[in-house]
């Protein structure tokens, strides 16, 4: 695209420059004619030099380089000296309409339609000028020749604007390559988002009921060393399960079923002294779904064990007319953490299916609900929705 453009704009200074010498052959004799001849050929090289300047990026357009400045001073010379009586014809104006065409093209805004305008008002003021400054017998002849004067014009017209045409057409080239890389960049941030947050979900779970069975472990190991040795195995198959999660993670393949999530969940709690009920009573509940739940359930089993000295806990999962609901309640809860991001990140994770979380404390009583909406049976897919941060309540106990 880029030398498309540099071939169409140096095409259409040379097509300029020669219509305006066929045009202006014999309107001038002398040193006005030579004159001419050299400023309209300088000004086109002139031009043709000032095409990369074109090219760059908006942000570094130069109206003010001395190829542009010395452009204009060439054609703005060339058009005066036609003028002059006697007029030697609108042909000589060629150059002057490109090189507004140039200078529109590299400054901003209004500007651009004030250059334009101004290289019309110059042609045209000028032209006007010439034509009546003519004597009564060539005013009589131009008279017949209105037509042609005529189409000269509009294509002068047309000149000024074909550089900013093809600049502009380049430039929405750039913003679209600019887009691209854009969206290129933003799908590496989301899987970056994506592998943080699972990680975050795997590790931040395992490495918390290892340290909690380690913690066990070190207290039984005086008295009771056969379990201790129990509790030492335990950490090393979660620890391995850790690995294979991380592995999995990157690999983008790792899937759990919720029932399994609530299961282990359970399994952890209890072995942590907390008394835990699960139920999942959901056997349609879609895959996509069950994915968003089981790091529902991971999450605020953390919590449990990070935040609270619960001794009780429940675990729910359940379709209720046309949404499905977890619910996850603990006794003895801790004071909540404004800074914490696991809870963000699920809110986040939920939005995306239209779901919604909820935090509720009523007393010392914790309970964690996470709503997502039935998907019906002929829809393509939940549309995004900007996430939200979960919503927390307090309220007594009746």
């Amino acid at each position: 695209m880029r030398l498309f453009t540099v071939f169409s704009l140096g095409l259409g200074m040379l097509v300029g420059g020669v219509v305006q010498l066929v045009l202006g052959a014999g309107t001038a004799t002398g040193v006005r004619a030579v004159t001419l001849l050299v400023a309209t050929i300088a000004a086109v090289l002139v031009g043709l030099a000032a095409i990369p300047l074109l090219l760059r990026a908006p942000d570094e357009a130069t109206p003010g380089h001395p190829l542009v400045l010395v452009l204009l001073a060439l054609s703005g010379a060339v058009w005066v000296l036609a003028v002059l009586p006697p007029f030697a014809g609108w042909g000589w104006a060629f150059t002057l309409a490109m090189a507004g065409g140039v200078l529109s093209c590299l400054v901003r805004g209004w500007w651009r339609a004030a250059v334009i305008l101004g290289s019309w008002a110059a042609i045209g003021l000028g032209g006007l000028l010439g034509v009546l400054a003519r004597p009564q017998a060539a005013a009589v002849a131009w008279r017949g020749e209105a037509g042609a004067e005529a189409v000269v014009i509009s294509t002068l017209a047309l000149f000024t604007l074909l550089p900013l045409s093809a600049v502009w057409v380049q430039q929405v080239v750039w913003r679209l390559e600019h887009a691209r890389r854009l969206a290129s960049d933003l799908a590496v941030a989301k899987e970056r988002l994506r592998f943080a947050t699972d990680l975050h979900d795997i590790q931040g779970h395992n490495l918390q009921v290892i340290a909690l069975k380690s913690e066990l472990a070190e207290r039984l190991l005086p008295g009771q060393p056969e379990r201790a040795g129990r509790e030492i195995a335990e950490i090393r198959r979660i620890a391995q399960v850790a690995l294979d999660d991380t592995r999995a993670v990157v690999n983008d393949y790792r899937t759990v079923t919720v029932a399994a999530e609530a299961r282990n969940a359970a399994a952890v709690l209890r072995s942590a002294g907390i008394r835990c009920a699960a139920h999942i009573g959901t056997p349609d509940l879609p895959v996509a779904l069950g994915a968003v739940f089981a790091v529902a359930i991971r999450e605020a089993v953390t919590n449990v064990l990070r935040h609270s000295r619960a001794t009780e806990a429940t675990i729910a999962l359940v379709r209720v007319a046309a949404e499905y609901r977890l619910t996850v309640t603990n006794n003895a809860a801790g004071v909540p953490r404004p800074d914490g991001t696991g809870l963000a990140g699920l809110a986040q994770r939920v939005a995306t299916h239209r779901g919604t979380v909820e935090t509720i404390r009523e007393d010392d009583t914790f309970t964690l609900t996470v709503r997502i909406p039935a998907p019906a049976a002929d829809a393509p897919g939940p549309a995004p929705q900007e996430p939200t941060r979960p919503t927390r309540r307090r309220g007594t106990r009746r």
